[in-house]
């Protein structure tokens, strides 16, 4: 059927209207507000987790060190999909994250001094998670391309289904 027999349908088009298609106008985006600038917020803060995890492993007793890897390889695989990403979309992306990842390295280092480290930081390191779930959350919700929205949800789901499955 052509569109011009089904005008009375569409309330909005003008009789004789020449283009009887309608555009929608772009959103108007503000400083911060760049979808691809959020999934490098995004990469940074995996960077940083990445950063820590490392340290976490490194430290763990024997009977938790299974569950800092898990964590730490799943961060890597998402670093390395989240820097894909931003290269395939012309951004270079962070090799180094930011000043955090050498705080997170510190404060494991420092804790391990005076506590072994075992399941009973699994409460810090949900803290830290959320603040990474945070960084994903925002980015989902800024206009991203349907195939940002399904790499960064896929992201989310696979560390919540972490953070239950070591949850204590």
């Amino acid at each position: 059927m052509d569109p011009k027999d089904i005008k009375h349908l569409n309330p909005k088009l003008a009789p004789g209207a020449s283009d009887p298609i309608e555009t929608v106008p772009e959103p108007e985006l503000h400083p911060g507000d760049d979808p691809l600038d959020k999934i490098a917020e995004v990469h940074t803060r995996v960077l940083d987790t990445i950063t820590g995890f490392e340290k976490l492993s490194e430290k763990a007793e024997p009977e938790f060190k299974p569950v800092a890897d898990a964590f730490l390889t799943t961060h890597q695989k998402h670093e390395a999909e989240l820097a894909g990403y931003l290269r395939k979309m012309g951004r270079d992306p962070n090799d180094d994250g930011s000043f955090f990842g050498a705080v997170n390295s510190s404060l494991i280092e420092i804790r391990s001094w005076f506590e072994d480290v075992t399941a009973d930081v699994m409460d810090r390191v949900k803290e830290g998670e959320k603040h990474v779930l945070e960084a994903y959350e925002q980015a989902r919700d800024t206009g991203q391309t349907i195939e940002a929205n399904a790499m960064l949800s896929y992201h989310m789901e696979q560390l919540n289904a972490l953070l239950r499955a070591h949850a204590v």
